[in-house]
């Protein structure tokens, strides 16, 4: 790969790592998560700020209010066209409903796709609507793979609504939760969000290691409860799955 293509990649992969990381992030950050020199991320960083694509605040830099949520091209565009076929596969051996989602700017969780269920009862969501990331398991599993720091910026008292009798609202309660997930590799959650509706959620990783997106099967409660174990098996199938697609198209594409 020439230095000019190099450059080119380099800009892009900056731009989708901004979309898929909702905090504020400084130089040695970017440079620790894209794998380059700390140089390097701070040429590419003041290029974008200049060019209208960057915010800049003292020494952190982050994506402005405008793109946020609408940038859905690159990364995400891959992770769809990856995680589509999986997700179809998984709501036809479950009988259940799939989604895709990431965490959004503004600390929600927004679902990228899904396959529902071809049964007449099923749990069913829109792509639009924006969910507390709390008490939904997407946003569970992500905010597991997250520093204390991170964690606690999003379970912070007066963001911690109640949503049904089942949502939890206890911090510290939740940190267990978390770290439970954390050792298990999946999370699940029953009405805790949705009354009647109970889910389990893996998480997808970027190359980098870190966490950006959560794959889901959902399902009327007492049709979870049921089977739980074959649900937890298959979403946590299909999140290494999608992981080891993704990585393997973003290798090729870097080559």
């Amino acid at each position: 790969m020439n230095d000019s293509v190099k450059s080119a990649a380099r800009v892009l992969d900056l731009l989708e790592l901004f979309t898929l990381v909702p905090e504020s992030m400084g130089v040695s950050d970017v440079a620790k998560r894209l794998g380059i020199p700390k140089s390097s991320a701070q040429s590419l960083l003041l290029t974008l700020v200049g060019r209208g694509y960057l915010n800049r605040e003292t020494d952190s830099y982050s994506l402005p209010q405008e793109l946020r949520g609408g940038w859905v091209g690159g990364i995400r565009s891959r992770l769809i066209g990856i995680a589509k076929p999986v997700m179809q596969k998984m709501a036809k051996e479950s009988g259940e409903s799939a989604f895709i989602g990431v965490l959004t700017g503004g600390g929600k969780i927004q679902y990228l796709d899904k396959a529902v269920s071809s049964r007449e009862v099923r749990y069913d969501a829109s792509l639009s609507h924006l969910r507390p990331v709390y008490c939904t398991s997407i946003g569970l599993i992500i905010l597991a793979q997250m520093s204390e720091r991170e964690i606690t910026r999003y379970l912070k008292p007066d963001l911690l609504v109640t949503i049904t009798p089942k949502t939890e609202t206890d911090p510290n309660k939740i940190r267990l939760l978390l770290r439970q997930a954390l050792k298990d590799g999946y999370v699940e959650v029953r009405d805790t969000n949705v009354e009647g509706a109970s889910g389990v959620s893996a998480p997808i990783f970027g190359s980098s290691g870190n966490v950006i997106a959560g794959l889901n099967l959902g399902a009327p409660t007492p049709r979870y409860k049921k089977n739980r174990l074959e649900l937890i098996t298959l979403v946590c199938r299909g999140a290494a799955s999608i992981t080891a697609s993704l990585n393997s198209s973003q290798t090729s594409n870097t080559r």
